[in-house]
């Protein structure tokens, strides 16, 4: 419904008075009895002066000769009551002007013959529809001045507000004033004989119709709002009707040209958003409709400052940042497609880009991208062969495995946990024992110093496999670094039917079960452990030789370590190389995911499809330098902070010395730990950003980091050590989170077996 009120700052209707009638030359007076503060403007002698010289564009008219016309248009009517007489009630002013078809014909003779006089004809006769003031506003002044439309409807519930003047023409004293008003206030003043309707309370989805409709089917709609659920349904009952839809985004100059009135089946969006019904929005968060949001934009498309600013919303700025040169381009850019769509000149629905900063690039030194570190090969056949025969013999000659016995135990080695499933393991099995190696390749991030991690990783696995061997009756004799700890081959492992010195011993072999279900479960509840629990989680931590653990359960340590996990997520996010590392672990497809068989697949991060959103345009490192120039990425704080604030407790396992057999020692203490809390249904998250950025400034000097990256490290370590006392020197094997939550069905995917075996 068309909302009209006359009270007050609301008025945005001009009274129009034509003197030649008695009945309004007497309402005119009236009016100007009332009010000694009405402001008069009369210039009819110079419009009327100035229509006479358009007329005659090929001659100068003498004094004599202008005077003669201008008598002859007024047909012995006295200035004074020839034309209109327009009150703006706003502003208290009356400005006298010529009559419609004068008026007209005076104020569009510059469009000539950029627009015709058959084509200004036709354009008078156009309804328009702008749903959204702050950008459609640029939009709406742009039309009325071409004066490429006879009708416009204009579509916002919200008022001025300061923050809107950065981009929305308007005075300081229009703050308050519901933003279609002032923008039909602009438009009675360039044009009062422009048709206004105003609609200050927007559109909903049971008043879009009214909006489309009444008076008449809009020839056009542009759609300058914010809200995507009006979007949607706009689109939905502008197809149903055949009313062709125009957006522009004033980011990267994009405009959009959706056809519906020659093209009633086509999907919405271009079909960005799938068969996306408006249905499908209710009740969705403002973080869920982000994906959606950025298919619609074209988030690859987006230019670097949109990009990095979306990334900041609700940190650093409350909402999406608007220029008012890319909105006053845009408002130029649609006014010029809306007037060739109404002309029929556009037909066709399609996507462009007037992008200025493309057209017209910025002169800068060409910021030259971080190489890749360079990865070490994988091992080879016959380097692992070589290896584990120069180690030492055992002393009992060990039992000959069947190959149905040696798959069974490796598949459950390699079921072992590993820092951001890079499984890196090689397994070298000969005629009577298991080798097994870190592989190089897997083992070189910046976020594994040292590739201490994957020595925890395969700690794990060897826990596993002994666990295996016992549940098939088998002993097993582990020998670690048979060739010193500067070698890959980290151990070897004998099987026997009996137990002969050195066997492993029989520590919980009824959790043999939990290794087929042990697996990273992200999701988390504010629930303390039983204590009786707890207890024994922190004895398999210590049933293995100097292993120790540090448990947090209350609330101020929690909110402080959440801070502290937080903040080196942040770094990691924004450390060119660290951030490259992180995001090729992603698996962004299923596909991929059963292609590799390692990494994070996607769908086992159980993200929101807001957080997956966000997590894809941290692909692009040009906006995320921005952002790192800003100070900015207080959203990459908040996902630690809120995972482990919503957790029973967090853990950090340690040994004595930060050497290779400490962390291949402290792996198994860390599978003894996830295997027992997986035999309670525990959940458990293991965060190991924070220790391993550590080790690699205090050990490593910062090695392989952007030096501000690992200052900042630095200044996170003390009150890090006010949290988790351990000495600088001590391996810090696992930081964790558990939690009692519900189970997940995501799993990662291991490699098969044959891709990490080699059979001598």
């Amino acid at each position: 419904m068309c909302v009209e009120r006359h009270h007050g700052s609301e008025m945005w209707r001009p009274r129009m008075f034509r003197a030649g009638s008695a009945e309004e030359a007497e309402g005119l007076v009236e009016l100007l009895r009332s009010s000694a503060e009405i402001a008069v403007f009369d210039t009819l002698g110079a419009q009327l002066k100035e229509l006479a010289e358009t007329r005659s564009p090929g001659r100068a008219l003498t004094p004599k000769e202008l005077a003669r016309v201008i008598e002859q248009m007024l047909g012995g009517v006295s200035p004074l009551c020839y034309g209109v007489w327009v009150y703006y009630p706003w502003s208290r002013r009356l400005v006298h002007i010529l009559d419609r078809a004068e008026f007209i014909e005076l104020r569009t003779n510059r469009n000539q013959h950029k627009i015709t006089a058959e084509e200004q004809r036709i354009l008078g006769t156009k309804k328009v529809g702008i749903v959204g003031q702050s950008v459609g506003q640029s939009v709406a002044l742009t039309m009325a001045m071409e004066r490429s439309l006879g009708e416009i409807r204009l579509a916002d519930f919200d008022t001025l507000g300061l923050s809107n003047l950065n981009r929305l023409r308007a005075g300081l004293h229009n703050l308050g004033v519901p933003k279609v008003y002032i923008t039909a206030r602009e438009i009675a003043e360039i044009d009062p004989y422009i048709v206004v309707k105003c609609y200050p309370d927007g559109v909903a989805q049971d008043t879009i119709d009214d909006f489309l409709l009444s008076g008449g089917p809009l020839d056009l709609l542009v759609d300058e709002c914010d809200s995507l659920d009006i979007k949607v349904w706009l689109r939905y009952h502008a197809r149903y009707h055949r009313i062709p839809v125009l957006m522009e985004t004033s980011d990267r100059g994009l405009i959009d040209i959706e056809r519906f009135d020659v093209e009633p089946e086509r999907p919405l969006f271009h079909g960005l958003v799938g068969d996306l019904h408006p249905v499908q929005l209710s009740g969705l968060s403002t973080g869920d409709k982000i994906p959606y949001i950025l298919q619609i934009i074209g988030e690859p498309t987006m230019s670097d400052r949109a990009r990095a600013s979306m990334l900041e919303v609700g940190y650093s700025i409350k909402t999406w940042p608007q220029l008012a040169s890319a909105v006053a381009l845009g408002g130029g850019a649609a006014a010029d497609v809306a007037r060739r769509m109404n002309l029929g000149a556009i037909r066709h629905s399609g996507r462009y880009w007037a992008d200025i900063e493309t057209i017209v690039p910025s002169t800068c030194e060409p910021v030259v991208p971080r190489a890749d570190r360079p990865r070490p090969p994988s091992l080879e056949a016959a380097d692992m062969l070589e290896m584990a025969s120069a180690g030492p013999a055992p002393t009992v000659a060990p039992l000959k495995l069947d190959l149905a016995q040696r798959d069974r135990l490796l598949a459950a080695a390699i079921a072992a946990p590993s820092g951001g499933n890079s499984q890196p393991w090689r397994w070298l099995a000969s005629a009577d024992r298991l080798h097994l190696f870190r592989d190089p390749a897997r083992a070189s991030s910046l976020a594994d110093f040292r590739g201490h991690g994957a020595l925890v990783a395969l700690g794990g696995a060897l826990e596993n496999l002994v666990l295996a061997a016992h549940a098939e009756g088998l002993e097993a004799a582990l020998q670690l670094f048979p060739l010193g700890e500067a070698q890959e081959l980290v151990a070897s492992v004998a099987c026997h039917d009996r137990v002969v010195a050195g066997v492993e011993p029989h520590w919980r072999d009824d959790l043999a079960p939990m290794i087929a279900v042990r697996h990273t479960n992200r999701r988390s509840a504010r629930e303390r452990l039983a204590p009786p629990v707890l207890a024994e989680l922190v004895a398999a931590i210590r049933s293995i030789d100097g292993a120790d653990v540090h448990i947090l359960e209350g609330e101020a340590a929690l909110t402080a370590v959440g801070e502290l996990v937080g903040a080196a997520d942040r770094l990691r996010f924004l450390d060119e190389s660290c951030n490259r590392e992180l995001l090729g672990e992603i698996c962004w497809t299923a596909e991929e995911a059963e292609r590799r068989r390692d990494g994070l697949d996607m769908n086992v991060l159980e993200l929101s499809r807001g957080d997956q959103a966000a997590l894809q345009m941290l692909r692009s490192w040009p906006s995320l330098r921005l952002l790192r120039a800003w100070g900015g990425g207080r959203g990459f704080v908040k996902a630690g902070l809120t995972a482990i604030t919503t957790s029973a407790a967090v853990g950090l396992i340690t040994m004595p010395r930060a050497d290779p057999a400490s962390y291949v020692c402290g792996g198994r203490a860390m599978e003894r730990m996830w295997l027992s809390a997986q035999s309670h249904g525990l959940a458990v998250h293991p965060m190991t950003t924070l220790p391993y950025l550590f080790a690699r400034v205090l050990r490593g000097g910062g090695e392989g980091l952007d030096p501000a990256t690992a200052e900042e490290a630095r200044r996170l370590r003390a009150p890090y050590l006010r949290l988790f006392p351990v000495a600088d020197d001590a391996a810090e094997v696992l930081l964790f989170r558990v939690s009692q939550a519900e189970p997940t069905p995501a799993r990662s995917l291991r490699r098969r077996l044959a891709d990490v075996l080699v059979v001598a």
